[in-house]
């Protein structure tokens, strides 16, 4: 499991709802969301100002700002928020443009996969698929970007650099492990 790191300055929202950080990657400010009630994750990628900034098409991506996963949602632990954003990635992700209506969905055939493999269980598949399409919905009422602006304002940012990221086994961590997480 990855570990991100983020010191309490990076962080721009925690609570029972929602986590929001914000940290410095080689001169571009990646911008997390990670909500309680909802079953995606969201990462933006922004120059200081505040604009979104995007990743370039590739020959197996398009232009993205936004990555989203579909995953479950955020778990807290005392003061910890474990957001599990690669622990328990459902798979699939809906990339959107800067301009937060254009997108592309990506490896919605592997949400199902994960299910039929026994790697998620049936609620989490169910709730994934929900998800995805609450997040579409959003995208195409384009209410994506003030939706994640009520989180967490965007604008101009004072961001520190990213912390290292650490790894650590999935046993570190027994609210995320399958069979014993609440999904």
């Amino acid at each position: 499991m990855r570990l991100f790191r983020y010191p309490q300055a990076s962080v721009l929202r925690h609570d029972s709802a929602a986590l929001g950080t914000e940290a410095v990657y080689d001169n571009t400010v990646l911008r997390h969301y990670a909500f309680a009630n909802e079953w995606f994750k969201v990462n933006i990628t922004t120059d200081r100002a505040g604009r979104f900034l995007e990743a370039p098409t590739t020959t197996d991506v398009p232009a993205f700002a936004f990555n989203c996963d579909i995953a479950i949602p955020m778990l807290r632990s005392g003061g910890a928020v474990h957001a599990a954003v690669h622990a328990v990635d459902l798979s699939a992700d809906v990339l959107v443009r800067a301009d937060g209506t254009t997108f592309a969905t990506v490896d919605r055939a592997g949400l199902d996969a994960a299910r039929a493999h026994g790697l998620i269980s049936a609620r989490e598949h169910r709730f994934g698929v929900e998800g995805l399409a609450r997040l579409i919905d959003l995208i195409q009422r384009h209410a994506l970007v003030s939706f994640l602006n009520e989180i967490c304002p965007f604008g101009p940012t004072s961001a520190l650099p990213a912390l290292p990221m650490a790894v650590a086994p999935l046993a570190d961590v027994p609210l995320l492990r399958p069979g014993q997480r609440p999904t």
